[in-house]
């Protein structure tokens, strides 16, 4: 007997048949005819769902335009129509996602209590990016990991170092910054942005992209080393520019964070690579929710007790580790990483419109705009200096050292974080800083308007043509 069944573009018919062993078996038989339909039927249900999502919302909790939640449910619905317009138009999802978060809050439409809504839109963004990380441990692999982990290491250190000392030496004679302000502000430009970087390079391991030579697995790990050396190095700046604590022990903050992260990851990853017991049902819901929830977990409690650093290491190591007993326990399944992956596509949305938001023109002086370029450029060019030294005695090719420059240049997520401490702190301290303060903080701006979309968009539209499919 024949059954139909839908299938995505075709309709598909399974033959049922009966065997000498009376088991009823079947086979698919997909018949000619082909489904087809206009991307306007796509748009018009989207309307639909968007539509019925906010008369639901108004029924619950009252929701009426204006309100801090409509503006919440505006940003999430704007950044998930734009990221489909931009991936419709072979444009990062994340480019439109970052521009709907800017204009919605520049224009006025997003408008939120920050004693209310800001705190839980912040949350909600720690663990988008905790989802992200999860999902990069685990498509680590070991075997490359283990090749490469000199190269690791000074791909994650020796280009954040030099573009610290090139931005202070450009900020000092450009724009007139103290030295330490210069190198402040280094230590937020340097860091890349994993928020960016990561779904394009999760993207090329599903193609098997770069695999051959542990490409994605290099510039993955390196990123999250890179956060936390930049991370430590501001802490140290600020430090000695506010006179908070002594700028030795802010420069041990580093490595301890780094070893606690990966002694956490071990322990939680072994923890989560044999709870549940591979022969529990509904195995992959459960292992998903409990690598997830642990990330979630490690990332706020690392805030808690002031390590913030170790939170990022420690949830990618652990993801790592649990990927790593499965397989040696013979029940690792892709099923896990598929479903994190579904699980970040429906919070992707949030995190790069909440990230869109931090952005205020209105801070941005146009005489700084061009000095900012100028800065950019400068450094830019240094990072990829030192990236190519760092990749010279690698067996990369140059297409594949380029690659591995374009993803070292985005900057977003670290520098929306850190970006405004100084200003905060110099308005709370000394407001004869502020003006030092408020330059950094629009360079910081300038830096995720100009990195984040040319970084994104070239990956996404050169990385196939530069790596080699494997």
């Amino acid at each position: 007997m024949d059954k139909p069944l839908i299938g995505s573009g075709q309709i598909n018919y399974l033959t049922m048949t009966s065997g000498d062993d009376g088991i009823i078996k079947g086979g698919p038989a997909t018949s000619s005819w082909t489904c087809k339909i206009h991307p306007l039927f796509n748009a018009v249900t989207s309307v639909a769902c968007v539509v019925m999502t906010w008369g639901l919302m108004y029924f619950f909790f009252g929701m009426t335009p204006g309100s801090d939640l409509a503006s919440v449910v505006l940003l999430i619905s704007c950044s998930w129509a734009c990221g489909k317009i931009a991936d419709m138009m072979y444009l990062p999802p994340l480019l439109g996602m970052l521009l709907a978060g800017l204009v919605l809050r520049n224009s006025g439409h997003y408008d939120v209590d920050q004693n209310v809504f800001q705190p839980y839109i912040i949350n909600l963004r720690e663990v988008a990016l905790t989802v992200l990380l999860v999902a990069s441990g685990l498509s680590l692999d070991p075997a490359m990991l283990k090749k490469l982990s000199l190269v690791v290491t000074q791909l994650a250190i020796l280009p954040c170092i030099t573009e610290t000392i090139a931005a202070a030496v450009v900020t000092h004679y450009l724009l007139g910054l103290p030295w330490i302000w210069g190198l402040l502000l280094g230590s937020i430009l340097s860091p890349v942005s994993s928020a960016v970087i990561l779904p394009a390079l999760l993207d090329f391991k599903q193609k098997g992209l770069g695999e051959d030579k542990g490409i994605i697995t290099l510039v993955m790990a390196a990123c999250s080393f890179d956060d936390i050396f930049c991370i430590s190095a501001f802490g140290v700046f600020l430090s000695i520019i506010f006179s908070e604590g002594s700028w030795q022990t802010n420069a041990m903050r580093g490595p301890i964070e780094v070893a606690i992260g990966i002694c956490v990851g071990i322990v939680w990853g072994i923890i989560t690579g044999f709870i549940p017991h591979k022969c529990e049902t509904s195995l992959t819901l459960k292992r998903t929710y409990i690598i997830t929830a642990g990330g979630v977990l490690l990332t706020f409690a690392s805030k808690m007790i002031d390590i913030p650093g170790a939170g990022p290491l420690a949830i990618m190591t652990a993801a790592f580790v649990s990927a790593i007993c499965w397989k040696k326990n013979d029940c690792f399944s892709d099923n896990v990483e598929m479903a994190t992956n579904n699980v970040w596509d429906f919070l992707e949305p949030m995190l790069f419109a909440s990230i869109g938001t931090e952005i205020d023109l209105s801070s941005i002086r146009p005489t700084l705009i061009t000095s900012a370029t100028v800065l950019l450029i400068i450094t830019s060019l240094v990072r990829v200096a030192t990236c190519f030294f760092v990749l010279k005695d690698t067996n990369f090719n140059l297409r594949e050292k380029i690659f591995v420059n374009i993803a070292w240049l985005p900057k977003a997520t670290v520098q929306a974080a850190i970006g405004p401490i100084a200003l905060d702190m110099a308005r709370s301290r000394d407001e004869r800083l502020i003006p030092y303060a408020s330059d950094v903080l629009a360079i910081s701006v300038l830096a995720i308007l100009i990195t984040a979309p040319i970084g994104a968009i070239a990956m996404t539209l050169r990385g196939e043509y530069l790596l080699k499919k494997y």
